[in-house]
């Protein structure tokens, strides 16, 4: 098994766990030199913050905490492909490579969203290009999502807190 399956499968588990923990099931890892070094879950809808994706809290803890700006050599895995705003802040983090396991396609189909665009669309919209991984093993991480049901997230506030 390679390293990005083995961290894909990594954020699979903390999918998981979020889902455990009463949050909808999106994480995220920050990687450098073969080692986690941060992660995060999607906490938007029990913090009532909806800027709070798992991919921009992982980003946003570790240089808030490490004092860095440029992520510059890291890897972001994420267990699904980035939406629109996490994609800002990884092209603005400056991350060298993003690994995602299921595309935004089959996420919307799960979800019966609308279509998003893609990450690479936005992430590499400048000079600097970063390398794009993904779907991958996006099997297994669709099983996580086939378990879950998946409300849109005014919803689930309004179940927890009776407000959109």
């Amino acid at each position: 098994m390679n390293n990005d399956e083995h961290f894909i499968r990594h954020v699979y588990d903390l999918a998981k766990e979020s889902v455990k923990n009463g949050n909808d099931p999106f994480s995220a890892i920050l990687v450098f030199n073969n080692k986690i070094q941060h992660e995060s879950l999607d906490i938007s809808v029990i913090s009532s913050n909806p800027t709070l994706h798992a991919e921009l809290n992982v980003i946003s803890e570790y240089c808030t905490k490490n004092k860095i700006f440029s992520l510059d050599g890291y890897t972001l895995y994420c267990n699904v492909e980035p939406c629109v705003m996490c994609s800002g802040a990884i092209h603005w983090s400056r991350i060298s490579k993003v690994v995602f396991g299921i595309s935004q396609i089959n996420l919307q189909k799960i979800s019966g969203g609308k279509q998003k665009p893609r990450c690479e669309d936005i992430i590499n919209i400048g000079h600097k290009k970063i390398e794009i991984i993904g779907p991958l093993l996006e099997e297994e991480g669709i099983r996580i999502f086939n378990e879950y049901t998946l409300l849109k997230k005014e919803e689930r506030h309004m179940e927890l807190y009776g407000k959109k």
